[in-house]
């Protein structure tokens, strides 16, 4: 039997799915016997490391605590600790390190291991959680989008088998995505996907906090500060679960100044401070219904997946948007059970039990392109555009051809670019250059010779981008290798001329 794991790397917590012996996916409880771990690391020397809740509640007073690095994955963020510095990447790395060596004292070795990401997640973040994975120690690794996976949970948990189009709206901690589905049982296919990298229930705490800190101002005089009267973030993590089930709750806090200081906080201010953020995400999931041609009508269902869906005010925006009630079942727990089915999926079926095997057959899957990709040319007028060739949300494979010609005679040199951009933006300085590469031309040959220009992205995360000089016949390939398994994060692996 394959020991397959399924991991929801999240902002603010971590959860772990392995797939049993009948090839169904359960949760695998931490070091601590809990189903959720908070992504939270503590140093206590520069060699000792506490990771998960011991490390949470460490985080108000230690100097070297770290939450919610997820969001600066990929940045050039790091941290002093103990004389040497870290960055997303290593303290990431950590955490799934102590995942692995959990799972495998229980299990066994891990065979493959699926690790979820924010569906908007730049090249660059991509790239970090693939390298913070191997790190850990996990030989083999693949990764999928965290709405997509949570698709894959809501498909299996149905009593009716799924058919027709379904939104999955996933609020996680620190990120939010919106991704629209086709399914036809355990057959998903990703039609189009929106988000905002950097929006979720992190957010709202601190709208949270910021409205406690304005109500014990205006009952004391003085402001809320460490030291005085502590509030931390798990007091207004806490307020906002209770909000969530209560019209309104009363606060005592503690002041060394004021003794005890009651406040009130009501769930109708809780929603007109985070109503800016919730817009946020109301307009993706508008954004995504218009960009992929649809319409609301043609919903099947709505699924939610993050514990930020608990939140009344974002069910009612849900509701709101796509014109019918959401479906809310395990918001914590859908996108690692996902990740578990996607594992099986994508495992080698000889590794498998016969039980894996067949419920592995039963999944289908199909992807999208994750981004826009295109090259830079000169428009009419002669100025740098950004000209796209495969547009986000095309499916996989995929293969689009365009011709541009040359502009000067005597041209000796073409310059070889490869592009990636999250929207359809023209604008060559709002576009992230992955490949560029020189191709050597013949001399003495006039303007406007044709170069033809083909990008294909293949179901392995391979894009070919082949330039021919169609007077010569003369290609020069860039291939392009995304070792993200079909997530994004492309490299150039090889360049041929000829």
């Amino acid at each position: 039997m394959a020991h397959l794991l399924g991991i929801d790397l999240g902002t603010t917590t971590t959860i772990v799915a392995r797939v049993d012996e009948s090839g169904a996916p359960e949760i695998i409880r931490d070091w601590e016997g809990e189903a959720i771990t908070p992504s939270a690391l503590c140093f206590e020397t520069a060699t000792h490391v506490v990771v998960g809740r011991e490390a949470r509640a460490m985080a108000e007073d230690a100097e070297h605590a770290f939450l919610e690095f997820k969001r600066d994955m990929g940045t050039g963020v790091s941290h002093p600790v103990f004389g040497q510095r870290v960055t997303p990447l290593d303290l990431s790395a950590l955490l799934l390190r102590k995942v692995r060596t959990h799972a495998e004292a229980a299990h066994g070795p891990v065979d493959l291991a699926v690790i979820t990401i924010p569906a908007n997640f730049t090249n660059a973040a991509r790239e970090a959680t693939l390298e913070a994975a191997r790190r850990a120690g996990f030989a083999q690794v693949h990764m999928i989008n965290e709405p997509t996976a949570a698709a894959l949970a809501y498909a299996r948990g149905q009593k009716q088998p799924l058919d027709g189009l379904y939104a999955v709206f996933d609020f996680g901690g620190g990120t939010f995505d919106v991704s629209l589905v086709r399914a036809k049982g355990m057959s998903v296919q990703v039609v189009f996907t929106e988000g905002v990298q950097r929006l979720g229930g992190k957010d709202f705490d601190a709208k949270l906090t910021a409205l406690v800190a304005a109500k014990f101002q205006a009952e004391t005089g003085d402001e809320l500060r460490a030291g005085d009267c502590e509030f931390s973030k798990a007091d207004a993590e806490d307020l906002k679960h209770r909000l969530s089930s209560r019209q309104a709750i009363r606060l005592p806090l503690r002041s060394a100044k004021h003794g005890r200081v009651h406040i009130e906080v009501t769930r109708a201010e809780f929603e007109a401070a985070i109503a800016g953020l919730v817009a946020q995400a109301e307009m993706a999931c508008e954004g995504v219904l218009l960009r992929a041609g649809l319409d609301r009508r043609e919903l099947a269902g709505v699924f939610l997946a993050g514990g930020t869906c608990r939140v009344p005010s974002v069910q009612a925006a849900v509701h709101r948007v796509f014109g019918q009630e959401p479906q809310l079942r395990d918001p914590d727990t859908a996108v690692a059970l996902g990740a578990a089915l996607y594992a099986a999926h994508k495992a080698d079926p000889a590794k498998l039990s016969p039980a894996q095997r067949r419920r592995a057959a039963e999944i289908s899957f199909q992807d999208i392109a994750p981004h826009y990709y295109g090259t830079l040319s000169l428009d009419d007028d002669g100025v740098l555009e950004n000209s796209i060739i495969i547009s986000k949300g095309e499916k996989l494979p995929v293969a689009r051809t365009r011709t541009y010609y040359t502009v000067e005679a005597d041209q000796r040199v073409l310059t070889c670019e490869v592009t990636q951009s999250a929207i359809p933006e023209n604008d060559p300085l709002m576009v992230l250059r992955i490949a560029e590469v020189e191709m050597a031309l013949p001399a003495g040959r006039p303007a406007d010779q044709a170069i033809e220009v083909t990008f294909a992205y293949d179901l392995n995360g391979i894009m070919r981008a082949e330039f021919r000089d169609l007077g010569t016949g003369q290609p020069l390939v860039i291939e392009l290798r995304d070792e993200g398994a079909g997530r994004g994060s492309l490299n150039v692996a090889k360049v041929t001329l000829g």
